[in-house]
């Protein structure tokens, strides 16, 4: 069954094999319990290279900002460590944690000016006046606020509030830079062009960035790295080209993005080992093997889930898997080709509704289509994984 969830961007250039920047962050084992019993994070791990953009991703409540504030020193966690640059930091400071944190209403002081504010965090910290003036000259015109140093926040729009407060940050050089959702009270226009903003500074500066946002578009946008969370753990974390083509989770492969997820039990196993067939109540298809953590061969009789992105779903009755639906919508949309909107029945009453993205506007004569889509595009997803919002029994199994 399909999970209908907001469009996004589809990556599109794959990883260039360039070679691994050693990590500046490693999450082990992170746990954060609250007095009143709530687990907020449990035992999540991650690891970030040095100079990647990485946003952390899920639903609201998930645990993202907790683990932002945790990363911070904000909030003491109650089991794990956070190493900074090989250095554990899980119990130091905040302030000796030369983490910069930038949150969503940016929390600028606003009895000083722009310029002000630039300098606290240096005038703090004992820097030589010389020292400051430069570097706050020097960000200011990067930043492109040396217009406005004089101004009160009060007189800034969204856009230059969010440039100064990343300046203010940024000016301490530090080595990790964590930003809580900074885009969430603009509009779409305005998001769009802070993005482009994010983008350039990140790259100019060279500074590590985690980014946490519940917003799948503006992820795949951002990020070199996704950390896919869910419930407080970790579904995935991995690029945004490996978390988009080979999501490891169904929840991953319906929150990021749009999936059609089947499940079945796998018959056999390719003599290769690199597909599997498995037996739906829709008929048997072959998926790719290549997301499995386990053996193939380990997987034979297990009941397994795998995912179809619907534009990888062409009208196609010779394909590698076929599939004949009837159709329930067709939405034709200009500059975006065709969504279709289909039903397939199988054996024992097992109904699935599913999605089709064709690339170029169509039109159709008959009620029915058989589409198809090749072995590569079927993704097997961890035995464990749940399907959301989908009744296994009635709507894929059919028992």
């Amino acid at each position: 069954m399909a999970e209908t969830t907001q469009t996004i961007d589809e990556p599109t250039d794959e990883p260039t094999g360039a070679p691994a920047t050693e990590d500046i962050l490693n999450v082990n084992g992170l746990t954060k319990v609250y007095p009143d019993g709530t687990v907020a994070v449990e035992d999540i791990s991650f690891s970030i290279a040095d100079g990647d953009f990485c946003v952390l991703i899920g639903p609201s409540g998930c645990g993202k900002s907790t683990t932002l504030h945790s990363l911070v020193g904000k909030f003491p966690i109650t089991d794990g460590e956070v190493l900074l640059d090989g250095v554990d930091i899980t119990n130091t400071e905040t302030y000796k944690r030369d983490i910069g944190l930038v949150f969503q209403d940016f929390q600028l002081f606003p009895h000083l000016t722009v310029e002000e504010n630039i300098r606290y965090g240096l005038e703090r910290l004992e820097r030589p006046g010389d020292e400051i003036d430069r570097k706050v000259s020097e960000l200011a015109e990067t930043m492109q606020i040396d217009g406005m140093l004089e101004r009160s926040p009060e007189e800034l729009s969204a856009g230059q509030k969010q440039r100064v407060a990343l300046a203010r940050s940024l000016v301490l050089e530090p080595k990790l830079l964590l930003l809580d959702e900074p885009l969430g009270d603009m509009d779409y226009k305005l998001q769009k062009r802070m993005e482009r903003e994010l983008l350039r500074i990140h790259r100019e500066f060279e500074t590590t960035f985690v980014y946490v946002t519940h917003d799948q578009t503006q992820a795949m946008r951002l990020a070199d790295q996704i950390v896919v969370m869910n419930d407080g753990k970790v579904e995935q974390s991995g690029s945004s080209y490996d978390v988009y083509n080979a999501p490891a989770t169904a929840f991953v492969a319906t929150f990021v993005g749009d999936s059609d997820i089947f499940r079945g039990e796998v018959a056999e196993i390719s003599e290769d080992g690199s597909r599997a067939r498995i037996d739906t109540n829709f008929g048997r298809f072959e998926a790719s093997t290549a997301n499995l953590e386990s053996a193939p061969a380990d997987v034979v009789g297990e009941q397994i889930p795998f995912s179809v992105r619907p534009q990888y779903i062409r009208i196609d009755d010779a394909a590698e898997n076929t599939l004949e639906c009837d159709i329930l919508d067709v939405i034709n949309q200009p500059g975006s080709g065709t969504q279709l909107l289909l039903e397939a029945n199988g054996a024992d009453g097992a109904v699935s509704e599913l999605q089709v993205k064709l690339t170029e506007q169509a039109t159709f004569d008959e009620d029915t289509v058989t589409i198809g889509w090749d072995a590569e595009h079927a993704t097997m997803l961890e035995r464990t994984s749940v399907l959301p919002d989908i009744d296994l029994e009635k709507d894929v199994l059919g028992e």
